[in-house]
């Protein structure tokens, strides 16, 4: 499983930094060329969903416009919705009630420094500094959707025609029938529900009369199921156990413009043995509708 969202640019400007890091074309880093155990990455690995959900919109400075010394970029709005944005600092949700347009800021998601030590680099039996590059891009895609979820629950805190609440514990096709139509009331698609894998199980308890013989057969196969009348299920760790969040097509739902995609950067250490590894990314954040999500809230 990798993270979808690294791009070949990052790629390209790690291979350099690493073999100045090395200091020879064919240093260190060859002797931990092995892959990681497909164990060990099933365990470990995060998949985001952000940008499964909003439309990722690759930006200049052209397009940007500086409102108090900070990037902004503006998209329209409809008149007759709420809108959700971030501003330059990324993690304040702002409403956006009136008017005909928005300024979404343009922030900053980093990853925290990883320090890389030369010796383990030396002896460790798969591609270190590969994995090292992977675990920080999955707290970079965990950062997007943890603000995804703080703008989506703005949206359905001010509008309660987008929020569902069941007394159940678990997740039945009805609470989905309920969720679905908070949007469908708009006369929109909802295209995926995002929600916390213990959930995704919920549907194998589903009786016999809710499912047709040929489901019944995928469960007993595959364990799963990840769809549901043409909707996608998305699981992640991120969304609470008691949550599951709708969206409509991402045309409906939102921007994510980025101004630079994920990129790595290393740092500098007090020790010579060692360098400091860390991720950045400028992006932003915009909901255009309440309309275009919905929110259910099982009871705990």
């Amino acid at each position: 499983m990798t993270l979808r969202i690294k791009t070949a640019a990052e790629n390209a400007e790690v291979d350099y930094s690493l073999q100045r890091l090395l200091d020879t074309p064919n240093g260190l880093e060859k002797l931990a060329l092995e892959k990681l155990p497909p164990f060990i990455r099933e365990v470990r690995d995060y998949e985001s969903y952000a940008r499964k959900v909003l439309y990722v919109h690759q930006i200049t400075e052209a397009d940007t416009s500086i409102i108090n010394g900070e990037p902004y970029i503006y998209y329209p709005k409809d008149l007759n919705s709420h809108a959700a944005i971030y501003g330059d600092d990324g993690e304040v949700t702002q409403l956006i009630i009136e008017g005909d347009g928005v300024y979404v800021g343009i922030f900053t998601i980093a990853s925290d420094d990883t320090t890389i030590n030369l010796k383990r680099l030396l002896v460790q039996k798969y591609n270190y500094v590969e994995r090292v590059r992977e675990l920080s891009g999955q707290y970079m895609g965990k950062a997007e959707d943890e603000r995804l979820m703080a703008l989506t629950d703005a949206l359905v805190d001010n509008n309660t025609t987008q929020l569902v609440n069941s007394t159940s514990t678990v997740l039945s096709k009805d609470d989905l029938v309920e969720l679905k139509k908070c949007i469908t009331q708009w006369d929109l698609p909802t295209v995926s529900f995002i929600m916390n894998p213990t959930r995704l199980d919920d549907t194998l308890k589903w009786s016999r009369d809710e499912l047709d013989e040929l489901t019944r057969r995928e469960y007993l196969e595959m364990g799963a199921k990840y769809k549901v009348w043409d909707i996608l299920f998305i699981t992640s760790r991120a969304v609470p156990a008691n949550v599951v969040y709708a969206y409509s097509d991402k045309e409906f739902v939102g921007r994510m413009p980025v101004l630079r995609d994920i990129s790595t950067k290393l740092t500098e250490t007090p020790n010579k043995l060692e360098k400091g590894l860390f991720l950045f990314e400028y992006i932003g954040m915009y909901l255009a509708s309440h309309k275009a999500v919905a929110k259910l809230i099982l009871a705990t």
